[in-house]
């Protein structure tokens, strides 16, 4: 099959989430003997460039953001544009859109309506965007910036909304990585019929993320007390992770370490625009000798803190759309606490209930970690989490399930043309 996928960025320029889900699914369907070219922006470059990445051909296109109308307006261009070029070189037998903003003209148009088109659908970004826009209007200064960002909210939101809808509408079949996915798109887009809604989730390196064969070595390379007891969780800091409700869960946490005589330590990987907030909510709560902010970190120490863990948490408010840095954890065999938030029951709820808290509280973050401290012995010498993660999250095994599912539809869309 000849495969074009269209999203936002690739790695190196682009890390984590759907940008990590990219790369491995088109390197893996390239290693399967599948063209893959990827579609994608770059604010790296001066000029437009076709690059070699893993098998797959990586066309990036200049991009630079000015306001959102104009960005928009780049994208919707640029995308159509290469894809033209792309499919009268090598006619296209699937179209893979992961992000509406960028694919919208393309789904619509003849051009993208003359191939198969199997998008993925990752979150609902009108529904992201809400959120992100109500903090930062809350935490903006200016009541003047307040006013221009009220103003322009609903609008942008309704044409991130309409574009979503039209390019589920245009699709020939939908892949969606959790049933609570699939939720978002009977909850909120009437127009997309539910029948061509396909569940693959989302994969793991499980080579990469593996546990460590000196933990108490890989704790001094990181600079972390070898005896401690470690909590980490892996979060771009920005509203909806739920981050501060874990700092409000630390003081309960800690004191329950204290009374077994357990130094309780917990890391915080990721940067975001709550940093400072955070840093100072941890000084009020009397835990900041107990918070570490390790910031955006490489990807070889991201492995390093996984394995340096014993419990990972994930304390999420909503929109948890997967939930990658879960499956992350469990393929180094760390446990996950997690609250019931987007998809984590689905992959919790299959391993050990007590995993997930009751809600997202802190004091259901508290109660669900303190709880783990009494029944943790269980897990000794056991590979439970790992195992589950071999059986169903490879990306070997989803890159399949998605090259089978694309052959499917790609076999029915020349069916019904003929």
């Amino acid at each position: 099959m000849h495969i074009v996928m269209v999203h936002r960025g690739m790695p190196p320029e682009r890390i984590g989430g759907t940008y990590s889900y990219v790369y491995e699914l088109g390197r893996g369907l390239a290693a399967r003997g599948h063209r893959v070219d990827v579609i994608a922006s770059t604010k790296a470059s001066d000029v437009d460039t076709v690059t070699e990445l893993e098998g797959m051909t990586v066309h990036s296109y200049v991009f630079r953001r000015l306001n959102p109308v104009y960005s928009t307006l780049q994208h919707l261009a640029n995308t159509h544009r290469i894809f033209r070029g792309i499919h009268e070189s090598d006619p296209v037998d699937v179209l893979s859109i992961h992000e509406s903003q960028l694919g919208y003209k393309l789904a619509r148009s003849p051009l993208g309506r003359s191939v198969c088109q199997v998008c993925t659908f990752h979150a609902p970004v009108f529904l992201e965007f809400r959120l992100n826009t109500d903090w930062r209007i809350k935490a903006e200064p200016s009541a003047i910036r307040r006013f221009v960002m009220r103003a322009t909210e609903s609008p942008l939101e309704y044409w991130q909304r309409r574009f979503e809808n039209g390019v589920l509408d245009a699709a020939d079949s939908i892949v969606v990585l959790s049933k609570y996915s699939r939720g978002h798109i009977e909850n909120n887009f009437l127009s997309v019929d539910l029948g061509k809604v396909a569940i693959v989730p989302s994969g793991v390196d499980v080579a990469r993320f593996r546990p460590a064969d000196d933990r108490r070595a890989v704790r001094e390379e990181l600079g972390l007390d070898p005896d401690a007891l470690h909590l980490i969780t892996v979060r771009n800091l920005s509203p909806r992770m739920g981050l501060e409700n874990l700092l409000r869960a630390m003081p309960a946490i800690h004191g329950s370490g204290a009374a077994l005589g357990t130094k309780i330590v917990l890391s915080l990987v990721g940067g975001g625009a709550l940093r400072e907030t955070l840093e100072r909510l941890a000084a009020e709560l009397g835990v900041a000798d107990s918070v570490r902010f390790a910031g955006r970190v490489s990807d070889e120490d991201l492995t390093r803190y996984y394995q340096a863990a014993d419990l990972f948490v994930l304390p999420t408010e909503a929109m948890e759309g997967f939930g990658i840095s879960t499956v992350e954890a469990l393929s180094t065999n760390v446990p996950v606490v997690g609250t019931p938030a987007g998809a984590t029951p689905e992959i919790l709820s299959k391993i050990d209930e007590r995993l997930l808290t009751r809600d997202t509280s802190p004091a259901a973050i508290a109660d669900s970690v303190v709880s783990w401290l009494s029944w943790r012995a269980e897990d000794a010498g056991t590979t439970r989490y790992r195992d589950e993660v071999l059986s169903l999250y490879t990306w070997e095994g989803v890159t399949a399930q998605i090259e089978g599912h694309c052959e499917e539809q790609m076999r029915a869309f020349v069916d019904g043309r003929d």
